[in-house]
């Protein structure tokens, strides 16, 4: 009861920092104030820190258009970045063969304004598998990567009806070909019928 009575005294003096004297002993020096003042700064200057200190550097789940893609499609990859010291630059990284010879990089487009970044990574014509991850870099050179946890991004390209861009070249040519082999038949039809004149 005495110590209940002791605590509620010392609530309504504001003459000790550390404790009603029941429970110290003895109020504090004005030296121990100022200790216990710098102490109890100290144990909230990292939550001040946490709370004023932009945000980081984050990567968002990227999307593709075409969801999904044909042999003749050309994808974007479009993904949100955010950077409180502002976003430097997005790269997309991208093999078909699983990083063993064929790994590209690809600068993306940002947009600060919607946070977004777009890259385009070229049709595969003859089809396969495309894998990818993204990095960035903020304003204060830091670098964030967006990997899936080491699984990367992945989708499947079918393989193509045997119609490529080089079979399209192909054809053209042939057509080509059959126009001027026309015309020169033509020709020699013409020179080969002249009427004599006399």
């Amino acid at each position: 009861m005495q110590r209940r009575a002791c605590i509620a005294r010392w609530e309504l003096q504001e003459r000790y920092v550390s404790g009603p004297p029941c429970m110290s002993g003895k109020p504090l020096s004005p030296y121990s104030k100022r200790i216990a003042l710098a102490l109890s700064l100290l144990l909230f200057l990292p939550a001040i820190a946490t709370v004023a200190a932009p945000p980081g550097l984050r990567i968002s789940t990227p999307s593709i258009s075409p969801a999904s893609p044909g042999p003749n499609d050309q994808v974007t990859v479009n993904v949100t970045v955010t950077a409180g010291s502002g976003v430097k630059n997005v790269t997309i990284h991208y093999t078909t063969d699983n990083w063993n010879a064929v790994n590209t990089t690809v600068v993306a487009s940002y947009n600060s304004t919607s946070q977004r970044a777009i890259a385009h990574i070229p049709p595969l014509y003859n089809g396969g598998n495309v894998t990818y991850y993204i990095v960035a870099y903020d304003n204060n050179n830091n670098k964030a990567t967006n990997d899936n946890n080491g699984n990367y991004f992945t989708y499947n390209v079918p393989a193509g009806s045997g119609f490529t861009a080089t079979t399209g070249l192909w054809i053209q040519i042939g057509v080509v070909i059959a126009a001027v082999g026309a015309a020169v038949s033509v020709g020699f039809y013409s020179l080969r019928h002249r009427r004599p004149t006399s």
